[in-house]
């Protein structure tokens, strides 16, 4: 992991497009949205939904539009994006937290991940398909 993150740290911006879907016990079938992100190192990132509905979530240093737990979920991905959760003790202990998996799929070159699934404690799982990425 160290060294995946002295890779991502090279990323200056990206941009991507994904596809998330949600499994759970209390829905009758997945619920699938679509949207964009954007990230600029070393502390701005936007997570646009485009459908079903549309909805913006950014993060620009301290300033946030949502949340206090989508903000945390929000700088866990920044963190990872940036090749710092690795080594971050504060996001790993988060991340167990939060979730009893994380997967991250990443890209022929090992700079960029193409795919992430996350289970959470109850079973639930969230699933993140990235597409169309553009990295500086």
């Amino acid at each position: 992991m160290k060294i995946l993150g002295l890779i991502l740290t090279v990323i200056v911006s990206l941009q991507a497009d994904f596809v998330q879907t949600k499994t759970s016990a209390m829905l009758t079938e997945p619920q699938v949205s679509t949207g964009h992100m954007t990230y600029r190192a070393p502390d701005y990132m936007q997570w646009a939904y485009i459908s079903p509905q549309q909805l913006v979530w950014e993060i620009d240093g301290e300033q946030s539009n949502v949340n206090p737990q989508i903000q945390k979920l929000l700088r866990m991905i920044m963190s990872s994006v940036a090749g710092n959760s690795a080594d971050d003790p504060k996001l790993q202990k988060e991340s167990k937290r939060l979730f009893r998996e994380v997967n991250i799929t990443m890209d022929a070159s090992g700079q960029v991940a193409r795919h992430v699934e996350l289970i959470e404690k109850n079973g639930d799982t969230t699933t993140i398909e990235f597409t169309n990425v553009v990295t500086e």
